[in-house]
């Protein structure tokens, strides 16, 4: 039997990790490789997948350079062994799907032992109008190609915004099943269905020949020291200086343990996935090299003035004995 190939993607922060976690973790999906892009040269989202049981082989820089390309090895690897009897791709927040999608159809043995199933794409309800406008290049090259759009987040926007949502979408793209989505929970059904003969992803036939700007950039904020307030360090993340920060996610090690942090600009979540080890944040957006400095210093004073303020009043105590 052929094995399912499925592409999911989305832009970057729209919960793509949450949905691919919500599909494994049903009722019959106890053979599944996960394939797993970051943009950043530190990824974090195969260790979520992991925790759910499936196996996974996370790629790291898959949006810089050869981006297509760079899923290849892992996903022909996958298919070849015989023993998974699907395959889900879920790509950086900054893939290109339609050239991914040509090159795993290009690869004879991919094309002789798998069968594509329609290619899903995640996006923020509440983040839409801002990727809309900010990051248009990236954003559509997706959208313009989705069989399935899981508009996820709904809990961030009322009703009429959905709608309009899914008519700006519809019309880009009239052939995609739009879905509602809260925490990924898409139609499991409808998202792992056996395609009917002869379907052809719609990433296959679209043509999109737009051009992604060259100028996404990544890199990781590293740190020993320790975080003593939490809401203060979260602070300083969602009003870095300069703007144009579309991603950060990472570890945050606190004076108690460390967290998972999640974000972009204007939003913040402290995921409870278990994680270890320093603070090591990755940071994706536009021209980040040239304010990878500016970033770090702000991170690095905050954090060397919590840790200030602790031995003051630590001190403060020891005068009091």
């Amino acid at each position: 039997m052929a094995v399912q190939l499925q592409i999911v993607t989305g832009f970057l922060g729209s919960g793509k990790t949450t949905l691919v976690r919500h599909l494994i973790e049903g009722p019959g999906e106890v053979s599944t490789g996960v394939v797993v892009g970051e943009f950043a040269e530190e990824g974090f989202d195969g260790r979520m997948i992991e925790a759910s049981g499936a196996t996974v082989r996370q790629i790291s820089a898959s949006g810089v350079g050869q981006g297509a390309k760079s899923y290849l090895p892992a996903t022909r690897s996958f298919v070849d062994e015989g023993r998974f009897t699907r395959v889900i791709l879920e790509t950086s927040g900054v893939t290109e799907i339609a050239r991914v999608t040509e090159e795993l159809w290009s690869d004879p043995i991919i094309r002789k032992n798998a069968i594509f199933s329609p290619t899903i794409v995640v996006v923020d309800a509440g983040a839409f109008h801002a990727h809309d406008q900010y990051f248009a290049a990236q954003f559509w090259a997706q959208l313009d190609v989705a069989d399935i759009v899981a508009v996820n987040k709904t809990d961030k926007v009322p009703g009429e915004r959905l709608d309009l949502i899914k008519q700006r979408i519809l019309e880009r793209n009239p052939e995609a099943r739009v879905q509602f989505t809260y925490q990924g929970q898409i139609h499991r059904p409808t998202a792992l269905s056996v395609p009917y003969e002869g379907f052809t992803p719609r990433a296959m036939r679209a043509n999109w020949s737009g051009v992604l700007p060259p100028d996404f950039e990544a890199f990781v904020y590293r740190s020993e020291q320790v975080c003593f307030e939490q809401v203060r360090f979260g602070h300083i993340l969602l009003n870095l200086p300069g703007g144009s920060v579309a991603r950060f996610k990472g570890v945050l090690r606190c004076w108690d343990k460390a967290y998972c942090i999640n974000g972009m600009p204007g939003q913040l979540d402290w995921d409870n996935t278990p994680v270890t080890g320093d603070t090591r944040i990755a940071f994706i957006g536009l021209d980040l090299k040239h304010r990878e400095e500016t970033i770090t210093r702000a991170l690095d004073a905050e954090l060397q003035n919590q840790r200030d303020e602790v031995r003051r009043e630590n001190e403060a105590r020891r005068q009091l004995r």
